[in-house]
């Protein structure tokens, strides 16, 4: 199952000389740039926050076997696989910033016809998806070598459309360089993370008209 790409694709990217420490106006400038170049891929807003406003919380990881997520266990990045608990704690304790966007749906519609809903989910996921490995790369390219993303939904109907997850089954990933867990996935704090940056967001589930909410995103 393939997908047409809704970004475009770039020949050539940066490549800078890699320092010990990077000076505070350089850190402070390169942050910007990202933030800037998310809003150019296509995301409605974005903003540099500090890492340790991410929190992971072992709930959120249980939400996805509690109502079981139709993709859990079917995926290699998606719960009861993917990084632990422990392992993002401590990985994300050692990072200093980091960029949040968010990808308005417009229009809200989309959301509202229920038969339609999955594929309209996979789309908005697929871009934001997109612009979060383009703005690894380029903080990979400028020297941030340890820098990671990470996306919302499963990867699993975003990029290959398989029942199962190939790599489970002793395959190769066809995405192998796209392929990425959830911020939900790995027990990130979503709704909170965005509450504490300032932007308002509303739970939209099956009771719910998407119409009725001020501004959906994902």
């Amino acid at each position: 199952m393939s997908h047409e790409k809704s970004l475009p694709e770039h020949q050539s990217g940066p490549s800078r000389l890699l320092s010990v420490q990077v000076p505070f106006e350089t850190l402070t400038a390169d942050l910007e740039m990202f933030r800037q170049k998310a809003l150019e891929l296509g995301a409605s807003v974005a903003e540099v926050i500090p890492a340790n406003w991410v929190e992971i919380d072992e709930r959120v990881r249980l939400k996805c076997s509690v109502p079981l997520c139709p993709y859990y266990g079917k995926n290699i990045y998606c719960p009861p696989h993917g990084p632990s608990i422990e392992l993002m704690r401590n990985a994300i304790a050692r990072y200093s910033y980091a960029i949040l966007f968010a990808v308005h749906v417009i229009p809200p519609d989309e959301f509202s016809d229920r038969s339609r809903e999955r594929e309209t989910a996979v789309k908005w996921a697929r871009k934001c998806l997109e612009i979060t490995g383009r703005l690894e790369t380029l903080a990979f390219g400028n020297g941030y070598y340890l820098a990671t993303g990470f996306s919302q939904y499963s990867c699993l109907p975003i990029l290959c459309g398989q029942e199962r997850c190939l790599v489970l089954e002793g395959g190769k990933c066809p995405y192998p360089l796209k392929a990425r867990p959830s911020m939900e996935g790995v027990g990130m704090d979503v709704y909170r993370l965005v509450t504490r940056a300032g932007w308002e967001i509303y739970p939209i589930y099956r009771s719910v008209d998407p119409r009725a909410v001020p501004e959906p995103q994902r």
